[in-house]
């Protein structure tokens, strides 16, 4: 399986975002990067040191629904004609359903966030709406299918965590496209995520699971979402498990007698953020909350219209 790298610029922190060109029958592309003319450019030039151009792509896959990943699929489909693949649990961040913001503002006033974060927030989510077309139709990929390139396949693995509809592709010969449950240098964030009546899913051990499911697959290489090629996907795995045993047991430090909301301890953890890394960051919290709420080690009360958490005693 020949794989070309293709690094577009994004306009977020964590900097530019990998698509991945992979050569057979049909010409796939995985991922496309945000709907900006400097990504479309970047594309045009990437694929075009292939030897191939944006209109010979047949098929598109999404590994997940974030605008970093997916905002320009549907100018790539346009100008290609090319079918899109993608996991159907991310179909209402695809579609941009007002729901998943409705429900993430609700999670904003239960963190005991101010009304001022909301708002920025808000406005934040109205500004990146520009980096994305909607995307509404496309083949849905469950885990276990098959993707045929040519003589090859690719195995797809839906690996919620990071997204509720996070896919990697797994090939035969020990490569892995990874999407952004790998990534080298930093942690991938398991953002909140509600059900369709609002209730919130625990994402960290989702993706905790999902990590140990890869890690049996004992894979050689894995292209990430962003960065280089990681040689050693195994030791990098082991090392997200143990980063947030760590944090986990950080957080369980701070929660002393007094309770203290998602907000405080955020603020505790990591300060100077803007709105969308304070939210990153809560969702980080709360993911280590969740796995100490499910060992039984704190407690979360209603205190007025936030959550706070605190340390259960030891015996």
């Amino acid at each position: 399986m020949k794989v070309h790298r293709i690094e577009l610029p994004t306009p977020f922190p964590v900097g530019p975002v990998n698509a991945y060109l992979i050569e057979g029958d049909p010409l796939t592309l995985v991922d496309a990067g945000p709907k900006t003319p400097e990504v479309q450019a970047a594309l045009e030039t990437g694929i075009g040191a292939t030897g191939r151009r944006i209109e010979d792509i047949r098929r598109v896959i999404l590994t997940h629904g974030h605008v970093d990943h997916f905002g320009n699929a549907m100018w790539v489909t346009g100008r290609s004609g090319a079918e899109l693949f993608a996991h159907p649990a991310d179909g209402p961040k695809f579609a941009g359903e007002r729901w998943v913001a409705e429900n993430l503002g609700k999670h904003f006033t239960l963190a005991g966030m101010p009304p001022t974060f909301l708002d920025a927030f808000i406005d934040r989510m109205r500004a990146i709406r520009a980096l994305v077309d909607p995307v509404t139709a496309y083949h849905p990929l469950q885990d276990g299918d098959s993707v045929a390139i040519g003589a090859e396949s690719l195995r797809v693995l839906h690996c919620p965590g990071h997204s509720l509809g996070h896919i990697c592709l797994f090939h035969q010969e020990g490569a892995l496209i990874a999407g952004d449950l790998l990534l080298e240098g930093i942690s991938p964030n398991p953002i909140v995520e509600f059900s369709h009546d609002g209730k919130r899913i625990p994402t960290l051990p989702q993706y905790l699971q999902s990590l140990r499911r890869v890690l049996l697959l004992n894979c050689e290489l894995a292209y990430p979402g962003h960065g280089g090629t990681i040689t050693n996907p195994g030791a990098r795995i082991r090392e997200l498990i143990s980063l947030h045993e760590q944090r986990k047991e950080e957080i369980l430090r701070r929660l002393g007698p007094e309770p203290k909301t998602l907000f405080a301890l955020a603020q505790e953890l990591y300060q100077n953020l803007d709105v969308i890394n304070m939210m990153l960051a809560v969702s980080e919290v709360v993911g280590h909350l969740d796995l100490l709420l499910e060992e039984n080690r704190v407690t979360a009360t209603r205190r007025g219209h936030a959550l706070i958490f605190r340390a259960k005693s030891p015996r």
